[in-house]
């Protein structure tokens, strides 16, 4: 009896550690199992990771992209905005008043920015023989109504003081030895030097046209009114602006408004400047119309007439 409880004993004890080694197993395997979906996990959620990496390289991409194309938008709307400006200036640079040259939106340069002698401030032609006189009776006390033409029914004449002798008036003048303030020199232009006479006795009258000039024997005409002058022209001074790309094809004469002609330009290659005239006696009206005829007379190019002014200094016949 106590041999077949040792034995019973014994064989329990034998079999205890096959039982505990298959536990083993088992938890190896459980473990196995956990780190085979641990892994499975990590490889997804490294998957995710890269996938939202990915997702968030595309976002940086296309904010890249974006803000590229902003650049891009902004670069265009800074380019335009300087062509803008820049045809600006060129806009402002074309014309400059008081440099002589008809430019831009000017109907006259005179060359200076004084208003009141036919040309404005601004360069614009101002009304000279339409809103004057038609009698003397609408002078102011001392003035007299002179210069209307009578061959122009809509024109005027000026309101002047003819009977004032302003200091200087009488003395000598020439182009080294000017008159004083107020005064002009009379004969400057035609003889060299001259005596000062008072400002009225002479005005610019201006013309702003843009007429086509005709290829080949073909002429353009344009007309100022001249007023409130003395009466007869001593001084004819032209001043043309042209836009022609061979001034040699062109003959430009200056009709009086006694119907004599002088020449202005004759086949000559034109430069900018004031060209002394010589146009009929001396002795025929000065108020009324000058009219400028432009002919080209030379086939190849034709051109613009863009405007033309007279300088009138008259006296008493």
């Amino acid at each position: 009896m106590k041999r077949g409880l040792f034995l019973l004993a014994l064989g329990l004890f034998l079999a205890l550690p096959a039982c505990s080694g298959g536990g083993e197993d088992d938890d190896d395997a459980s473990s196995d199992d956990d780190d085979a979906s641990s892994d499975d996990d990590d490889a997804a959620n490294d998957d995710d990771a890269a996938d939202d990496d990915d997702a968030a390289d595309d976002d940086d991409a296309a904010d890249d992209d974006d803000a590229a194309d902003d650049d891009d938008a902004a670069n265009d709307d800074d380019a335009a905005d300087d062509d803008d400006a820049a045809d600006d200036d060129d806009a402002t640079a074309a014309s400059v008043c008081g440099d002589s040259l008809l430019e831009g939106a000017e109907t006259c340069d005179d060359g200076n920015v004084q208003g009141d002698d036919g040309c404005s401030a601004a360069c614009m032609i101002e009304p000279q023989c339409t809103a004057g006189c038609t009698a003397s009776a609408q002078c102011s006390a001392g003035e007299t109504c002179v210069g209307q033409p009578s061959s122009v029914p809509a024109a005027t004449g000026q309101c002047e003081d003819t009977s004032a002798s302003p200091p200087g008036a009488g003395d000598s003048c020439s182009s080294t030895t000017p008159c004083p303030s107020d005064l002009v020199c009379l004969g400057e232009f035609l003889w060299g030097s001259g005596w000062c006479v008072a400002e009225w006795f002479a005005k610019d009258f201006y013309s702003y046209d843009d007429l086509a000039i005709p290829d080949a024997v073909s002429s353009v005409s344009s007309t100022v009114v001249a007023c409130g002058l003395a009466t007869v022209p001593v001084d004819i001074v032209v001043t043309l602006q042209l836009d022609h790309p061979r001034t040699s094809d062109l003959l430009v004469v200056l009709e009086d408004p006694n119907g004599q002609q002088g020449v202005v330009l004759d086949h000559q290659v034109w430069t900018p400047g004031p060209i002394v005239v010589s146009v009929g006696s001396g002795d025929d009206s000065v108020n009324g119309e000058w009219t400028l005829h432009v002919t080209d007379t030379v086939s190849g190019e034709s051109g613009l007439l863009v405007g033309w002014s007279v300088y009138l200094l008259s006296n008493w016949d």
